[in-house]
């Protein structure tokens, strides 16, 4: 081939690789519609990221509730499992505007400081396989100054006989005749009977707190309902007063209790750290009565959540939850 022939063969070639090189390229519009669909897929997976972690927060926030709520259910009803099963064996549910409290005695291991001082070889001689049980909600404030809600357990072991634990007497003590002194007693205790020697357990004198502790966080409400049994249908159990009145026992005990409601309000941590006494008042759940109607105080709580969760603050109308249990007490004594 002569010079010039490949001369212009070479010229020929830069001119398709330039023409070719011009073809690969992108034009300015082609770049910035790229970049704009590439901004919108990315606020698409961002949106998606968030949405994702926001269901997973709430998702976790939701198993911390069920699990305090469970837990504290659990216990309740083990509790009642291992009642002392006798007539003449009191229990006592405190029905209060707000928050109510639940008494009773159990065949389960309680706190008994002087009943075990260290040095003392025969500190458990006088322990009994009686503790006194109860449960409420308290309030407390945090070094921060937010407002704590606990549901706490009262667990006082008891002993065989009155001469430890301030001169207290045991679950229970029968006179001569059978009958239980009102001493050994819960019945009362309210102002509205012979008052028995746990009067201080049960009005939360500041005494008794080292037989406390919490057993559920974030427990804003507290619910107890009692259905009892006919008349005809119990054991009948008597109280002798101090003043030798006779009182019928059963009414203020187990003996006629058929079953018992518990319900429950639980908040989420987030929730919690935000809500104070005045959220918790404009709920305005309602209180059960004190008759012996089944009544399941969640079914209406959750209808009154409704009518005011657009009115109240979104952390709480996200963050609270309803739990219930229905434990049976039917088994013979």
């Amino acid at each position: 081939m002569s010079a010039p022939a490949s001369l212009q063969h070479r010229k020929l070639l830069r001119d398709n690789r330039s023409r070719s090189g011009r073809k690969a390229g992108f034009t300015l519009v082609e770049l910035m519609v790229s970049i704009s669909v590439l901004a919108i897929l990315g606020g698409l997976v961002s949106q998606l990221m968030s949405s994702t972690s926001r269901l997973t927060s709430n998702s976790k926030q939701s198993s911390e509730c069920d699990a305090e709520a469970r837990y504290a259910l659990s216990q309740i009803s083990a509790d009642l499992s291992y009642r002392v099963r006798r007539p003449d064996v009191d229990a006592l549910v405190k029905k209060e505007d707000g928050n109510d409290e639940f008494f009773l005695f159990a065949e389960t291991a309680g706190y008994a400081p002087k009943l075990s001082e260290s040095g003392d070889e025969n500190r458990f001689a006088n322990r009994s396989t009686v503790s006194l049980i109860g449960y409420r909600v308290e309030k407390e404030a945090n070094k921060n100054g937010l407002e704590l809600f606990q549901l706490k357990r009262y667990a006082r072991a008891l002993p065989w006989t009155d001469r430890d634990e301030d001169k207290a007497l045991p679950f229970v003590v029968l006179d001569s005749t059978g009958k239980p002194s009102a001493a050994s007693t819960l019945a009362g205790t309210d102002g509205k009977g012979a008052g028995g020697s746990f009067e201080k357990a049960v009005t939360g004198d500041s005494g008794e707190k080292d037989y406390l502790q919490p057993i559920a966080q974030n427990v804003v409400r507290f619910e107890v309902s009692v259905v009892r049994k006919p008349d005809d249908k119990h054991p009948k159990a008597y109280l002798l007063n101090d003043e030798g009145v006779v009182t019928e026992l059963s009414k203020n005990g187990f003996a006629n209790i058929a079953s018992i409601v518990f319900s429950i309000a639980v908040l989420d941590t987030q929730a919690a750290a935000k809500t104070k006494q005045q959220d918790i008042d404009s709920l305005k759940l309602d209180d059960t009565p004190t008759g012996d109607q089944l009544v399941f105080p969640v079914e209406k709580w959750n209808a009154t959540f409704k009518d005011k969760a657009a009115s109240m603050p979104r952390y709480l109308a996200a963050g609270i939850h309803f739990y219930e249990r229905v434990v049976s007490l039917s088994d013979a004594f």
